[in-house]
């Protein structure tokens, strides 16, 4: 962060917790003990990244420092917080800058496999005392233990691959054409699968979703592998009707011009990242490069580290 955007109290803090045995008392002192006996102090580092997003940089400040936890990259993260008014939402502010600062972290290490740990300290000197929880499942108020349930515990993963088809189409009144679909859709043929479906098709059209059929057969045909043409065509015209038959290959033929276009665009999109880079490596700035390129200027940054990353 510019100096010159820091506060006086601000940067007192930070310059003089620049100094090493002074920030390592301080976190000795703050930090729980399974924390500091799992970090090698001789290894604390400072950081010149700020990872307070852009919004929020003319009003908070922050310290990072890089330290082995053991034998692993780690980080602590101070928040100096010197704010007039208390902010409850303080919590969540810290979720997104240890967020922040994890994938600084995997952008810098393209190879990482682990996550590093991330440990978060506030350092309030508000002109009130600061009376609001920093609990973050606290924010939640009456779904806090519904959020502890769902919140940053293992997510729910349904893989369709390890549901056997004739559980997908006995669970789901609804969404079982759909799964199989998904679950299908890299087959070596298709053809198959659409005559096994016929039944389930003709269920939700009865219940008015016709337009779910068609997308989905529309889908099947573009994006799966469909060896032969014809027989496909039988299969919609036999099992469903010819006029299925004619608003499937329709969509299918807007699904395939849409996907050129796409392509054509994505096309000319590289070839500006391409001429971005060049003028970049010009010595032209980022901020003439952008106006040049009609890319935003936080486009031409992530080009400009994504391609200092793969050096």
């Amino acid at each position: 962060m510019p100096k010159n955007h820091l506060s006086p109290h601000d940067r007192y803090i930070r310059s003089i917790l620049s100094n090493t045995p002074v920030a390592v008392e301080f976190f000795e002192k703050h930090l729980p003990k399974e924390v500091i006996k799992a970090i090698d102090f001789s290894t604390l580092e400072p950081q010149k990244d700020s990872f307070v997003n852009d919004k929020l940089r003319l009003k908070v400040a922050d310290l990072l420092f890089s330290v082995n936890v053991n034998g692993n990259p780690g980080y602590i993260y101070l928040l100096l917080e010197h704010a007039s008014t208390p902010d409850r939402f303080l919590p969540y502010r810290m979720l997104q800058y240890t967020l922040s600062i994890i994938d600084h972290h995997l952008k810098k290490h393209p190879k990482e496999k682990k996550l590093p740990l991330v440990v978060p300290l506030i350092l309030y000197t508000g002109d009130k005392p600061y009376t609001y929880s920093t609990d973050l499942f606290d924010l939640f108020e009456k779904e806090k233990d519904l959020a502890k349930s769902t919140f940053l515990n293992p997510y729910q993963l349904i893989d369709l691959n390890k549901i056997p088809d004739e559980t997908l189409r006995e669970a789901y009144y609804w969404f079982g054409a759909a799964a199989l679909t998904a679950k299908h859709i890299r087959d070596f043929d298709l053809v198959s699968l659409v005559e096994s479906m016929i039944d389930l098709f003709l269920r939700l059209k009865d219940e008015g979703l016709d337009n779910y059929v068609h997308v989905t057969l529309s889908y099947i045909f573009k994006a799966g592998e469909v060896k032969d043409e014809e027989a496909f065509r039988d299969v919609i015209r036999s099992g469903l009707s010819s006029n299925d038959e004619e608003i499937v290959m329709t969509l299918a033929e807007k699904y395939r011009q849409k996907g050129e276009i796409k392509g054509r665009l994505e096309g000319r999109l590289e070839a500006l990242h391409e001429t971005a880079l060049n003028f970049l490596k010009l010595g032209i700035s980022k901020e003439q490069v952008a106006q040049a390129t009609k890319l935003s200027l936080q486009e031409v940054q992530d080009l400009l580290q994504k391609n200092t990353t793969k050096r």
